[in-house]
């Protein structure tokens, strides 16, 4: 079998030619099949460069450096040194993605307007002081309560400009990247992202046996500025049955060493633990005062943690969309501005990309990454839970792929987009577009079109997660390209035959309340009286009758941005008419699988998800985020509730960002009865209905619900699996804020989801789904089960002793 070559390290383009994303012996598929086995050696001799601090031995790190684990690092204590000086290091010029500019100006001979020059990086000759490791002003990480964008245009030369936390480098970043279900081999890297030419020295062993201690050598697969991505990979052979192992990971720099430790599970366990979260930042229309009361970004980060400890760790963590919110861009960046005063279509799409905008996107996506990641809670789970991440809108800006074709196809979008996919890739998973495209290797990303990148990934023999990219092919009548949908299909149809699970991450809802009426208000707003451009009497007129739609005349004034908030959107200029041109709520609306534009895809799309259920006998269930409140939905069959087409919709969205208001939650507790047409068919009662339950039956301070399908709290989801295929999920929703309570969140779950009965076995159709949908009796059984001996929630079970709340009340 063909393996991956490490390769050469090419200077010119900061990568290695040749070099796949995992040592020597990963496999290489090009029939895109499942996973085959391989056997594992030890790395062979690379002509890449190995960075190191010393000849140390590897098995005596503990005695030569001070160390510190990850949550005690001792900033007063630091050592720093003029030596670590990212803006003024002799590291040549900077490597940058190429633009995308018209045929008649290349790259290479592209000139600044007015004469002007770029900027030069500050000089930073002295030392770094505790104090300055933290940054200052909109970089500040250990202040969540700062708005960005709130004094508009910025200096992002000097703004952006921040340095790590810990004084030394921006990470370290855990990332999950699969698992070998034939050799029990599990496959990760960890990155850090340093200004310095020397690459920390890197070491792993089990946590309980140093004596197998092994160095890892540093892999540079990018730099910025003066900054270098250095890129650790991991693999791992898991240990034969079903008990998990934690691993330890140190890092020396500087004289000191940080450790750091996650879980791997074992061969056969079945019983994987994960929490799935989506919108990670606070949405540009956030207020100071606001975010203090929710006790700011990292608040549900920490309580993360916390269940991260208490049920013996999470094997991985699945970030739905939004992991960034890069919308601030638009009112920050000065060079964006002349763009956003431009009139006519044709002259914003033909708007010329220059260096200056090529300069300042690039900085300002590194300086979103690198501050964001590094905020307390945040960088505590990037270093501890191995993370499966997924792009969505905010992560290039909000709206991204659902803009009229003269924005979208603009020199202006298309270059920020591709700049955003760049960073996304590097902070996200780790790799280029050049390295992916220069080794391919399908057992972690693939393409099917050159447009965007999806992975499948296994969690133990009976859970697969697919992740496809529903950004970088999405145009406003599509939202995945049909290649990339057969594509999927062909993967899930060739999965290993123990798969029993397919946990589908989608960043936006499939199964989600319509909002067709405001949607008709605002068409008609639209297109009266040239509303587009400003007619502030009339956008008022819309205001009052979406707020009279919701119930709440005293959103009068705010209901347009109300709405908005339903939907995980801000707004990209943060107003009321979008500077875009366009009323910009029909374009969050656009964004929506619910949305007619996106009806034919979205049938075909279910329809084959159901018949690849039915032939492989896997559940699937769909997790998204997006929409700023918890709920679960579900296809389903009336009168097979529990067969192939049962089909969970989990929602867990916003982990940091703020809830919509109450009105807005009721506005979208509609009771129509909605049911998926067959492909090619008309909206008609069929064999498959779709609904959001009734899952919430108090709030979190006791107090009885009226509205239970949806809650409007901050929250995250953790899911634990069971041999037979069942998954549970529990939602943990937000209870205090800045003041705090006893318990940061209140569980509210399990949903039961139970495995499609195998050949042979009796069909376990019966005793789900009740008549008034409420969801509570279908799940009774199944909870019960799970409360017994040997269940997850059960005497002996993964999560045993946690704080269970039945749904029965």
């Amino acid at each position: 079998m063909a393996q991956s070559n490490p390769g050469n390290f090419d200077q010119e383009h900061g990568v290695y030619a040749g070099s796949g994303l995992y040592p020597t012996g990963a496999p290489i598929h090009s029939d895109c099949h499942a996973p085959q086995s391989f056997s594992v050696t030890a790395p062979q001799e690379s002509h890449a460069p190995t960075y190191s601090n010393d000849n140390r031995e590897p098995s005596r790190y503990y005695d030569h450096a001070q160390q510190y684990s990850q949550n005690e690092y001792p900033i007063d204590k630091m050592h720093s040194s003029a030596s670590y000086d990212p803006y003024n290091n002799d590291s040549g010029p900077p490597i940058q993605s190429q633009p995308i500019i018209p045929s008649s100006q290349p790259a290479s001979t592209a000139s600044l307007k007015s004469g002007s020059q770029l900027p030069q990086p500050p000089n930073h000759d002295a030392p770094l002081s505790p104090s300055q490791s933290f940054g200052s002003g909109l970089g500040n990480r250990t202040e969540d309560f700062s708005q960005p964008g709130k004094f508009g245009v910025v200096d992002i030369d000097t703004v952006y400009r921040t340095v790590p936390s810990n004084g030394m480098f921006f990470g370290p970043y855990l990332r999950y990247g699969n698992l070998d279900l034939d050799t029990g081999t599990w496959y990760g890297s960890v990155m850090i992202v340093i200004g310095s030419k020397v690459a920390p020295y890197f070491q792993i062993h089990p946590t309980n046996d140093i004596g197998q201690i092994r160095a890892i050598e540093a892999r540079q697969i990018y730099q910025f500025e003066n900054f270098r991505f250095f890129r650790y990979n991991i693999a791992l052979k898991q240990l034969p049955g079903n008990t998990g192992q934690f691993w330890t990971y140190a890092i020396t720099h500087q004289g000191n060493t940080l450790t750091y430790k996650f879980i791997v599970a074992g061969m056969q366990e079945n019983e994987w633990k994960f929490m799935a979260f989506s919108c990670a930042d606070f949405s540009l229309s956030v207020k100071e005062d606001e975010r203090a009361e929710l006790g700011g970004i990292g608040y549900l980060w920490e309580d993360v943690l916390t269940k991260h400890h208490q049920i013996g760790g999470l094997h991985a963590m699945l970030g739905g969309g939004d992991q960034i919110y890069a919308d601030r861009m638009w009112k920050e960046i000065s060079s964006l501005q002349d763009w956003l005063r431009t009139k006519g279509k044709m002259n914003r799409k033909n708007y010329e990309w220059t260096p200056r905008l090529e300069h300042d996107i690039n900085l300002a996506y590194f300086f979103y990454y690198s501050n964001h990641f590094d905020r307390v809670g945040i960088r505590d789970c990037l270093s501890q839970i191995p993370n499966v991440f997924q792009i969505d809108d905010h992560d290039i800006f909000d709206g991204y792929g659902s803009y009229p074709e003269y924005m979208q196809e603009s020199q202006v979008f298309k270059n920020i987009g591709r700049i955003a996919f760049h960073f996304y890739l590097l902070f996200q998973h780790q790799t280029t577009d050049e390295v992916l495209r220069i080794s391919p290797d399908p057992f972690d990303l693939f393409t099917v079109t050159g447009n965007g990148w999806h992975f499948l990934k296994y969690m133990g023999p009976t859970c697969a997660v697919l992740g496809p990219d529903t950004r970088a092919e999405r145009h406003r009548n599509s939202i995945i390209g049909e290649l990339t949908h057969r594509e999927l299909f062909h993967r899930l149809q060739n999965m290993p035959p123990s798969v029993r699970h397919v946990v589908l991450m989608l960043a936006v809802p499939i199964v989600y309340p319509r909002l067709t009426a405001v949607e008709h208000i605002l068409t008609g707003v639209k297109h009266t009286k040239r509303a587009i451009n400003g007619a502030w009497n009339v956008i008022g007129k819309a205001t009052s009758k979406v707020a009279s739609v919701i119930g709440a005349e005293k959103h009068a004034k705010t209901g347009f941005e109300s709405v908005k908030k339903a939907f995980g959107k801000s707004g990209v200029m943060g107003s009321l008419v979008s500077g875009f041109g366009e009323i910009d709520l029909l374009d969050d609306l656009a964004d929506h699988w619910t949305h007619a534009r996106h009806e034919t895809e979205r049938i075909y799309f279910v329809r084959n998800l159901q018949e690849i259920a039915r032939e492989n006998r896997v559940r699937i269930t769909f997790v998204s985020g997006d929409v700023h409140c918890c709920g679960m939905g579900r296809f389903f069959n009336p009168t097979y509730p529990d067969n192939y087409q049962l089909m969970y919709q989990i929602i867990s969205s916003a982990i940091s960002n703020v809830p919509p208001p109450g009105a807005v939650i009721r506005l979208l507790h509609n009771r129509d009865k909605i049911y998926l047409p067959e492909i090619g068919g008309k909206e008609e009662k069929t064999d498959t209905r779709e609904e959001m339950i009734e899952f919430f039956e108090r709030d979190v301070d006791g107090d009885k619900l009226d509205l239970r399908k949806l809650l409007p709290r901050r929250n995250y989801a953790i899911a634990a699996l069971e041999p037979d295929g069942t998954m549970a999920w529990d939602l943990y929703v937000q209870k205090g804020g800045r003041y705090g309570v006893s318990e940061r969140t209140q569980k509210y779950g399990p949903l039961i989801v139970p495995p499609i009965a195998l050949p042979g076995s009796a069909p376990n159709v019966e005793g789900y789904g009740v008549p008034d949908g409420s969801g509570y009796d279908e799940q009774y059984r199944r909870q019960q089960m799970m409360m017994a001996p040997g269940g997850v929630y059960g005497p002996g079970g993964l999560a045993e002793g946690m704080n269970y709340m039945n749904l029965k009340h």
